[in-house]
């Protein structure tokens, strides 16, 4: 049994030690909340909502072989599908701001991502939520699986041909962008 196992077993037990996996996971939930929300206070509602929601449901949380985390993913993916509903609006994927470097190449790098943006809106939001969950969120293939509630060997093959397609529309679009942006 590995320490994030015991860590739930005990939390299971004693729900003062729920604390432990929430320090251990309070930044990464609200880091995520906050890029596909693109609001603080949605996002800190999110994160909230998700906490609340895996310590009133821990006692049903059964292992599955991937982390604790990839469970809150998924909780924090249905709360934030819930605030959408709610509101009945939507947000650009993201924006990146670059800086610290010679304005040419930030200039260039910023044209670069302004392209792979606009390739990425053109995508079904099934496909930019897969990369999102991989390239951002650096989920493994299965704690996406267990977020998605899909296969592993499903996840590597849905994320490869969405990252085929966000590559060639990024070429359609700007020919002159640099692969290396994406990955």
């Amino acid at each position: 049994m590995d320490d994030e196992q015991v860590l739930v077993a005990q939390a299971k037990q004693d729900r003062e030690r729920f604390a432990l996996l929430y320090d251990r996971y309070v930044e990464r939930i609200y880091a995520y909340a906050c890029r596909e929300m693109h609001d603080i206070a949605l996002a800190q509602d999110v994160t909230s909502a998700t906490f609340e929601q895996a310590l009133r449901h821990l006692g049903g949380y059964q292992w599955q072989g991937t982390s604790f985390g990839a469970w809150l993913y998924q909780i924090a993916r249905n709360e934030m599908r819930m605030q959408y509903r709610r509101q009945k609006w939507t947000v650009p994927l993201w924006s990146w701001l670059v800086g610290g470097r010679d304005l040419e190449q930030t200039f260039q790098e910023q044209s670069d991502l302004t392209a792979v943006q606009r390739a990425m809106n053109q995508l079904k939001g099934r496909d930019q939520e897969i990369l999102r969950l991989h390239y951002f969120e650096q989920l493994s293939h299965d704690e996406i699986g267990q977020v998605l509630g899909c296969s592993s060997r499903n996840v590597a093959v849905r994320l490869h041909r969405a990252l085929e397609r966000l590559r060639h529309k990024v070429a359609a679009a700007s020919p002159e962008v640099r692969y290396d942006i994406l990955i």
